[in-house]
């Protein structure tokens, strides 16, 4: 499972309810999730925002950081 969707689930979340409440289609969300879109920066900004990770977490693989790992626990 790819990071951007776990995020949505750890919230239990609906596609629909995380796209709504991030500012972004429910179809640019799937598509993201499923790794077919990789949407602009100022979408991955809004994404990471919405989820209190960092985007270099949610996109480009990188280990969770200190400041992610104290907004996982307040989750």
């Amino acid at each position: 499972m790819n990071r951007l969707r776990e995020a949505r689930y750890k919230l239990g979340l609906t596609q629909e309810e995380a796209a709504s409440s991030i500012g972004v289609s429910i179809s640019l969300l799937s598509k993201m999730e499923q790794g077919l879109k990789s949407g602009n920066d100022n979408t991955k900004i809004k994404i990471s925002k919405f989820y209190g990770l960092s985007v270099g977490y949610l996109f480009f693989g990188e280990e969770i950081t200190k400041r992610d790992k104290n907004k996982q626990e307040v989750i």
